[in-house]
Order: C-alpha cells, then sequence, then structure tokens
C-alpha cells in the first residue's frame, strides 16, 4: 500500500460503519505535532477530521505536547472546543507573560491551562477520552532517562490531565520538570516531538501526520533559548540539554522520512498533513493569527480527503 492508502482506508472504515474490529487488517495511527501556541494549527485538523467523521476510525491516537491535548479533546468529541482555547482562553497573560521570569517564575502558566481552562472553562470530558474504544497515546521526556516515554493507560481524569502537563512542560518557560506516576518529565519536543518513530515502534502500520510547520527545517535557537532556555536545561539534564541545543537536524531528518511516505524504520506507511501559509509562532496571542492558524489547518485536511475522493 502507498503513503496515500492512508486516506483511503479511513474512508472505507467510515463508509462501513466504523465497526470494528476493523476488517482492512491495517493498524492506523493519528500522529499529532505539538509546538505550544503553534498547536492551534493541529487542533484545527482534529476539528476537521471530526467533523468529516473520522473521529472512531483510528486504531490508536499519539500526541506530543499541545498535539497531546489537542488528541485528547478530539477523542472526547471535542475538537471543536479545543481549538478555541487558543484563541479565546490562552492566548493572554494569564497563560503567556514573559514579565514573569524577571520574578523568577515560569513564562506559562500551565496551572492556568489545566486547572481553570480545561477544568472549568473549557472542560474536557476527560471520562470519555478513558472510555474510548481508541487508546491516546501522550509522548513525553523522561528526565533521568533523556528518552522519548509514550504515557498511557490512564486511570482516573486526575492520571490523563497529569499526563498531558507532563507532556506540555517545556523546559524553563513552564518551569522545572514534572512528576507524573514518580517520574519526572518535560515536554515531548525534547525527545519526540512528532510522534511517529514511537507509532511506528509499536506496530501501527499506517500513519496519518498532523504537523504544525509549514516547512521541514526548524528554525535555529533564539537568543533566549542560547542564553536561558539552554544553560538552566542542562543543570536539570546535560543529554537534554544537547538534545535541545540540536534538535534542528533530526527534526529535520524524521520530517524528510515522512515525506518520503513512511516512518524512519520503513515499516510503517506514513502521510504527511502540513500547513502551507506562515508559521504560527510557539507563543503567539494574537487572535487573528491564531484564528487564521486553525482554519489553514481545517482547509488542508478538508482538502486532502476531498482529493482522495477525485
Amino acid at each position: 500500500m502507498s503513503a496515500e492508502s492512508v486516506i483511503n482506508l479511513l474512508r472505507a472504515r467510515l463508509a462501513n460503519g466504523g465497526r470494528r474490529p476493523f476488517a482492512d487488517q491495517a493498524r492506523v495511527a493519528l500522529c499529532i505535532e505539538g509546538g505550544a501556541m503553534r498547536g492551534v494549527v493541529s487542533a484545527g485538523m482534529v476539528s476537521a477530521l471530526s467533523d468529516l467523521g473520522y473521529a472512531d476510525m483510528f486504531d490508536a491516537v499519539y500526541g506530543s505536547s499541545a498535539g497531546a491535548i489537542s488528541g485528547a479533546y478530539f477523542l472526547a468529541g471535542q475538537a471543536a472546543r479545543g481549538t478555541t482555547v487558543y484563541y479565546e482562553d490562552i492566548n493572554r497573560r494569564e497563560f503567556i507573560d514573559f514579565r514573569r521570569i524577571l520574578l523568577g517564575r515560569p513564562v506559562l502558566n500551565l496551572e492556568f491551562l489545566f486547572d481553570e481552562v480545561a477544568q472549568r472553562r473549557k472542560p474536557l470530558d476527560a471520562r470519555r477520552v478513558l472510555q474510548s474504544e481508541t487508546p491516546l497515546r501522550i509522548m513525553a521526556t523522561d528526565v533521568e532517562t533523556a528518552s522519548p516515554v509514550p504515557l498511557a493507560d490512564f486511570e482516573t481524569s486526575a492520571d490523563l490531565l497529569s499526563a498531558l502537563r507532563a507532556s506540555s512542560t517545556m523546559p524553563v518557560l513552564a518551569g522545572g520538570p514534572f512528576t507524573h506516576r514518580g517520574r519526572r518529565y518535560l515536554d515531548a519536543s525534547l525527545s519526540e516531538p512528532v510522534p511517529v518513530p514511537q507509532a511506528e515502534a509499536d506496530g501501527y502500520s499506517h500513519l496519518l501526520v498532523l504537523l504544525t510547520r509549514p516547512t521541514e527545517e526548524r528554525p535555529g535557537n533564539s537568543a533566549f533559548d542560547r542564553l536561558l532556555v539552554v544553560p538552566r536545561l542542562r543543570r536539570i539534564s546535560p543529554a537534554l540539554a544537547d538534545r535541545y541545543a540540536n534538535r534542528s537536524q533530526p527534526y529535520a531528518a524524521l520530517n524528510r522520512t515522512i515525506r518520503a511516505g513512511t516512518g524512519p524504520a520503513g515499516r510503517a506507511h506514513a502521510l504527511a498533513l502540513r500547513p502551507r501559509t506562515a508559521e504560527v509562532d510557539r507563543l503567539e496571542r494574537r487572535r487573528s493569527i491564531l484564528e487564521a492558524g486553525a482554519a489553514e489547518g481545517r482547509r488542508v485536511v478538508i482538502e486532502a480527503f476531498r482529493a482522495a475522493q477525485s
């Protein structure tokens, strides 16, 4: 099967009423990239998938960082709600405020996101995620091993939210490591920003990959990264500091592999959908830019599935 067959598999499942077990013998995973506020793009993508009827057509959903949050709202049947979080709730100083770093506090207030927004303002239906036939795999970076870890098999709503926070704890910007189930974690972007390698390693044969950057290249480190993030991260883990400082090359290499239609091990067929317009900044707060990013994500998915019908 070709990489393009990913969409055809999903369309056939939908036409068959989405009855499980699926008759095609394939194992199809949805892999969602994050990127802090850039995650509004993949949020728009899963919102389109949900509107098209594909929420129950996957065998698993993998998400990194903000992509994991979008995956959770997707499986909860709340993809549209999850998209509005970016431009209605967290594009404000309660969540992003660079002035806090002058006081020795994190720029990002994850308590506001997970305690206020995800439980009160735009509550995630965590129970529905826990009961879903489609498992959610949340990628995070284990501080002690400096390696990616899929967090899964959530027992309670609090356990799920804890894993989402672990996956979203950007080094320095969001504070120090977050402890989940007794281990310390940081943001998935340090080790697996696009959760394709893990999905392929877990045996999924077809991967629909939702990317949030318009290009395969990742920008080099900013002055903020070089002068603040890397030195502080080095105190936590020299290995992770090195990975952070040199993350552009492996990111581009993985993207080239995905563009070629496979996972890095060559065992899974991969189809990537990415925005074609300008990149949304990871700490963007302007509503117009965020709404445009969500709309672009929706458009890319709708056009890809429409093209598969022709």
